[in-house]
Parts: C-alpha cells; structure tokens; sequence
C-alpha cells in the first residue's frame, strides 16, 4: 500500500474523567513553543460533538486530539501530510511507524504536564489504525490483505522482539478501514515514542 492519509490512535488507561478545557490551555503553549515537529496551526474544541474528537491541536501535517470515539477515550493522530522533509520514497510501513512514535511522543508530554496531576496514562502496547483515504484504501477485505503485511512491519520496528498480533476491526462498508495492532507486554508511551 502507498497511502498518505491514515490516522492512529493509542487508547489511555486512565484520564478519560480529566476536565477537558485543560488541553485548551495545554496545546495553546505548545504552539507558543513549538513543542512538536511540524508547523502546530490552531485548537479547536469538539466537546459538544458526543463521542467526538474533544480538543484537537491542529498543525500543518498532523491533527491530534483526545478522541472519544467508540466510547473509548484515547489520542488520535490523523496523518494529512508528511513532515517536511521527508522522503518522498519512504514506505507505508515507515510513516505508520512515524505516526505512531510522533503520537507516543505527544502522549508522552501530556503525561508529564504538570497541570493534568499525573491523572493521564496512555497504553503504549498496542494501536487503532484507521486508513484516512476510501478511494485508495476502500473497506474490503483485499485492502485489508494488502494493508496487513505493512501493519506487521510497523510493529515489528516498534515492539522489536515482541509477538504482535494484528486484526481487523469489523465495521459497516462505509466506514473506514480499520485494525487493531497489539502486544500482550505492557509498553509505556514515552518508550514507544524513543
């Protein structure tokens, strides 16, 4: 597969109850100090919309947000662009990883701020991939044949050693792709994002 939009998200263990207006506050100094690769543009805030994507920072390349999405609270990242700089031969496998370790990495900051109290924990042991492109990746079981031996390589580079397990999440035709990627060890964001 050769797609450029696709999203991710690292589901948290706890946090879930967290007054959300802190992360207003939180991304709006990010972008004061440009705590993340990337041009960091905006947060917009989706509380109102239910089981919606909460407060979003919004850059150039990436969206995050604090995702409600399913009932299940977690960070999501949805890949519009690549970094500046990047190469324009690198692999799928390789921008998943990519995606993945630069929302480990947003994860992990969020955890140590000091305005959450250490109420935030994300589970760095596995992922929710979602393809961001119906065109190119439509929900059919040859394009999650075609996806899965990239999802494996992208683990494989991010939990070197560790047997992985992927599989698809079964969902209308309409929606998008999608599939849960994950190891039985508990993994800490911040060493997912090393």
């Amino acid at each position: 597969m050769d797609l450029d939009r696709f999203c991710v998200k690292l589901f948290a263990k706890s946090g879930a109850d967290i007054d959300e207006a802190h992360y207003i506050n939180i991304f709006h100094e990010w972008i004061r100090k440009n705590q993340l690769e990337g041009l960091l543009l905006d947060v917009v805030d989706y509380r109102h919309i239910p089981n919606g994507p909460g407060i979003m920072l919004i850059s150039h390349e990436t969206n995050y947000a604090m995702d409600h999405e399913g009932g299940e609270f977690g960070v999501y990242a949805q890949r519009k662009l690549g970094l500046p700089g990047e190469s324009a031969d690198k692999s799928h496998s390789d921008k998943i990883v990519d995606l993945v370790k630069s929302t480990a990495k947003f994860s992990s900051l969020l955890e140590a701020d000091n305005r959450l109290d250490g109420e935030l924990s994300i589970d760095g042991s596995g992922f929710l991939y979602m393809t961001n492109d119906r065109l190119h990746a439509p929900n059919t079981d040859e394009t999650f044949a075609a996806l899965k031996s990239d999802l494996e390589a992208a683990a494989a580079s991010l939990y070197p050693g560790k047997a992985v397990t992927v599989t698809r999440v079964e969902t209308d035709a309409r929606d998008r792709l999608s599939a849960k990627v994950s190891v039985s060890e508990p993994v800490a964001s911040a060493a997912l994002a090393a």
